[in-house]
């Protein structure tokens, strides 16, 4: 079985400390779905343009774009569409929760791959040898042999479902899984798409998905050659002659280095586009916290009261904790007791303030779907 060699280092866990960040920024700030919808689709857009420029389509922006989602007969469009397509087919497996299987990663290559004909339903390993790294400075590689690579992509995809990987870090797993599969190199073409890929893949569903906001190629495209020399880390160009049971510390690194840049930028969008909303929300709902935000939209569309025990299980804190914030917001002017002549508290409504800002909600819940979860994706 593959068994990856690396050391946790401290460059490491600055990164990914970076990365934890920027995810709760995304994952926590409101934004309303229109807004994040059309945010979705430029990072997918973007990706789909740097991918294809990186592998060396030299197609301008505009050609580009208008290929995205229509079919056509010129290799160079086609490849944009079909990366768009793969795209939607790692959205449809995250909705469905689907493991990453050997025909799993066979079928999105066949989505990514240009065929003229039927397309086949699932990509078949090569049946020969090929060169890497033609048309950049960081040296040729050769991959390992065709008769090996069945088996090579069998133990790759048993580490990646293995228990004991998924007590590593989702970054850390999508970087070794990204270098294992462009090591092994199991196409003629298309493989650095599949690798960048299935690493977008396992940082979604291992919940570093950042809402499909981030762009992996943003950091890759401005030096192709860095990205290429960090693949090889100043090994042999054999995969036989050392690259085998290379140690990956060096690679993952790089990797996780261009993973929190990228996820900085993406929180840092989100951020600005928060920013823009603050200004025009109600003066009550602007200083709400997350927390407080979530008890607002149970008590606006949900319910009349919550209990402290209701609160426990919204909030996922425990009871002191719940019972601490609710006298906060009590004296913060948020929340009242139902019974305000009861010893203990049991039960909270909102104050008069924001009770009126209930139904004026109610009556645009639309205006305030970014704060109220409604369509939410």
């Amino acid at each position: 079985m593959y068994t990856p060699k690396f050391e946790i280092t401290f460059t490491m866990i600055n990164k990914l400390m970076e990365i934890q960040r920027s995810s709760v920024i995304v994952e926590q700030l409101p934004l309303p779905v229109d807004i994040l919808e059309q945010l979705k689709k430029d990072a997918k857009e973007s990706t789909v343009l740097l991918s294809t420029r990186m592998e060396g389509n030299d197609l301008d922006e505009e050609a580009k774009r208008k290929a995205l989602y229509r079919s056509s007969d010129n290799d160079k469009e086609q490849e944009v569409y079909n990366l768009m397509k793969a795209i939607e087919f790692l959205d449809e497996s995250e909705v469905r929760q689907l493991p990453i299987t050997e025909e799993w990663i066979k079928k999105l290559h066949a989505l990514i791959r240009i065929v003229h004909g039927r397309r086949p339903r699932l990509s078949e390993y090569r049946d020969q040898q090929n060169k890497v790294g033609e048309r950049n400075l960081a040296g040729f590689y050769l991959p390992p042999e065709p008769n090996d690579v069945p088996t090579l992509m069998e133990d790759l995809v048993a580490w990646i479902n293995s228990p004991k990987t998924f007590e590593l870090s989702p970054p850390i797993r999508a970087g070794i899984a990204m270098w294992q599969l462009l090591t092994i190199h199991p196409y003629m073409d298309g493989n650095g798409r599949t690798a960048r890929m299935i690493a977008t893949y396992i940082l979604r569903r291992g919940g570093f998905g950042l809402k499909s906001l981030f762009v992996l190629e943003n950091f890759y495209d401005r030096n192709l050659n860095e990205y290429y020399k960090a693949l090889q880390m100043g090994l042999s160009h054999n995969y036989y002659f050392g690259r085998h049971n290379a140690d990956i510390t060096q690679w993952l690194e790089y990797f996780l280095n261009g993973l929190a840049e990228v996820y900085t930028q993406a929180a840092s969008i989100v951020q600005e586009k928060n920013s823009e909303l603050l200004k025009v929300e109600p003066e009550l709902i602007r200083k709400l916290d997350i927390e407080q935000r979530q008890v607002l939209r149970e008590l606006v569309f949900k319910q009349e009261m919550l209990t402290i025990t209701e609160l426990v299980i919204l909030l996922r804190k425990s009871e002191k904790t719940v019972r601490e914030k609710v006298k906060r917001w009590i004296q913060d002017g948020f929340l009242e007791p139902k019974d305000p002549d009861a010893q203990r508290i049991r039960t909270v409504i909102l104050t008069q303030w924001y009770d009126e800002l209930a139904v004026d909600i109610r009556k645009e819940p639309e205006r305030f779907a970014y704060l109220l979860g409604k369509n939410e994706s």
